[in-house]
């Protein structure tokens, strides 16, 4: 699968990325050098004011599959993924944080699961979450529909830089809610759930970089998270009785607002 041909759909990786000039160049490198070639490069700028616009300028002249979306001045992620989603022209959308970076073979091992499923509407896979100190700890999430749907309720069963969407089902689904200025992939995942399956390949194919949040970023992230699920009970149906896990987050929620 390594030469683009009209066997091979196209795929949109969209980045968001906004005053990353120590991290985009190791996440934009990592789409390079995907062993599946078939594929388009969004990247919305959300009026970065680093070095971030002149990076993403040199590469997007030295390859045209890169392109560069900017906003003048600052957004918010939600609104510029939508922007971005609305450029995308794939089969298939990939998501990566400006942060975060794929294993060589991702997009080819996603293609080929949604390819050879297509009643499942988004893939995520195992990820390998790095540390400033270079630690890094391997995460494995629920594979299959069923298990996911179970853990849904109390916690998000996906990595946002590691899942794949099929375009038509993200179309009817919807974008990104952009009253959510947190949590809004969770939000998102639920709803591509309610018309469609949803998987994790088993292998490590992204490696997440470990972020250090505000407390008032990590309240309302936390919040949202307790809140989502709740919203979305008739697509959980009877994996809704899981909720009473919940009580974790609520734990988590305390913990932040009197330890933090």
């Amino acid at each position: 699968m390594g030469a683009a041909s009209s066997c091979h759909p196209l795929v949109s990786v969209l980045m968001p990325v906004y005053n990353e000039e120590d991290n985009v160049v190791r996440a934009i490198k990592s789409v390079i050098v995907q062993t599946y070639r078939n594929w388009e490069f969004v990247i919305v700028d959300d009026g970065s004011t680093d070095r971030t616009p002149t990076i993403l300028k040199e590469f997007s002249e030295s390859d045209p599959r890169i392109k560069v979306i900017r906003n003048e001045r600052n957004m918010g992620i939600t609104a510029y993924l939508n922007r971005g989603l609305k450029v995308c022209k794939g089969k298939y959308i990939a998501r990566l944080d400006a942060d975060d970076w794929y294993h060589p073979e991702k997009l080819e091992e996603q293609v080929r699961f949604l390819e050879e499923h297509p009643d499942h509407g988004m893939v995520g896979t195992f990820f390998t979450l790095v540390y400033d100190d270079g630690r890094e700890i391997r995460v494995s999430l629920p594979v299959k529909h069923e298990n996911i749907l179970k853990r849904m309720a109390y916690r998000n069963s996906f990595c946002h830089s590691c899942v794949t969407f099929r375009r038509e089902v993200l179309e009817v689904a919807g974008y990104y809610d952009e009253k959510l200025k947190y949590a809004q992939d969770y939000d998102l995942y639920f709803r591509v759930m309610s018309i469609a399956k949803a998987a994790n390949i088993p292998k490590y194919l992204c490696y997440r970089r470990y972020r250090k949040h505000s407390k008032r970023r990590m309240v309302r992230s936390t919040l949202n998270s307790i809140i989502i699920p709740f919203k979305y009970w008739r697509v959980l149906g009877v994996n809704t009785i899981y909720y009473v896990f919940i009580t974790r987050r609520i734990l988590t929620l305390l913990k932040i607002l009197l330890f933090y």
